[in-house]
């Protein structure tokens, strides 16, 4: 027996090194990659993929720096008041416009590579940036019932005491937060890799037929990579979010009993959660030459400026 209890506080001590250190690894990787990940897309083109592509970084950017609070307060169990128990269902609604930021940028995606002309026609840059804002509003009204019931309780921890909050807040968060977006990021990369096949054939066709195609070829392959891009992020995401999703449909039936157990799946499922949040720069970095080609000439530009500056 007594074995067993030093087992359980040696575990308990490595998932609770675990539980603080791994939000620093992942803001140490996120912060700079999704700057670079800014700074890189807006020195593009703008069109509808670089502008939500940047916004995606932005709202990965902000949901790391607020997860980062969010855990510290609980780590260090910080004293909350009503006001700070709401605001903390502020990160809830960043993280989640964050993903449904990737699912929009999928469905541009799809439209681009399946529907190119009518894309140019209706899904204009103005009409881009509008959906995002209402995708904002829709967010952050889903979120409205648990800003208005979520009050302190004690300590570091917020709590609501409603039946409705209890029994049913769980599986309609869980399904905004992360069942309906992993399965439009299961659905929209398989369609845009059979729109991306079929652009590929016809493109092919063209070529035989049509010696000149410079301009198309190069317009192309830029869509081509943006695509790649989206469609290996969705990918991570998917992986990172398999998880919590299944810690979400088992947790209401407490499957795990035994507490060790249950803490090291909680901890996981988050970490590898909120990794989607900070690996964007390194999967476009390895997906898109083009990307490469784009930082390494923001790098080149940044110390050629700086330079200049230290020789005057």
């Amino acid at each position: 027996m007594t074995m067993n209890n030093t087992n359980d506080t040696e575990h308990w001590a490595i998932y609770n090194e675990f539980y603080q250190v791994y939000i620093w690894v992942l803001v140490g990787v996120g912060v700079p990659g999704n700057v670079a990940c800014i700074l890189v897309t807006t020195s593009m083109t703008l069109t509808t993929a670089t502008l939500y592509m940047s916004l995606l970084a932005v709202a990965d950017l902000l949901a790391l720096v607020l997860r980062l609070i969010s855990h510290q307060i609980s780590l260090y169990n910080v004293p909350l008041n009503t006001f700070g128990c709401k605001v903390r269902v502020f990160v809830d609604v960043v993280g989640n416009y964050a993903n449904w930021t990737l699912v929009m940028v999928c469905f541009e995606r799809f439209l681009s590579i399946r529907f190119p002309l009518k894309k140019k026609i209706y899904f204009t840059k103005k009409r881009a940036i509008l959906i995002a804002v209402l995708l904002g509003m829709i967010v952050c009204l889903c979120y409205i019932y648990d800003f208005i019931q979520k009050d302190h309780s004690w300590g570091a921890y917020c709590a609501s005491y409603f039946d409705f909050f209890t029994n049913y807040w769980h599986w309609i968060k869980a399904c905004i937060y992360y069942f309906l977006p992993f399965i439009l990021l299961l659905i929209f990369p398989c369609l845009i890799i059979v729109s991306l096949r079929r652009q590929r054939k016809a493109r092919e066709a063209m070529v035989r037929t049509t010696p000149d195609t410079s301009g198309e070829t190069t317009q192309t392959r830029v869509e081509f990579a943006i695509s790649v891009m989206v469609v290996w992020d969705a990918i991570v995401v998917i992986v990172t979010f398999s998880p919590m999703c299944l810690f979400y449909l088992l947790l209401p039936f407490n499957v795990v009993k035994e507490p060790l157990t249950a803490a090291m799946l909680t901890y996981i499922a988050t970490a590898l959660s909120e990794a989607n949040y900070a690996v964007d720069f390194v999967i476009y970095f390895a997906a898109s030459k083009k990307f490469r080609s784009r930082f390494k000439k923001l790098i080149r530009t940044c110390l050629t400026c700086r330079c200049r500056r230290d020789q005057e």
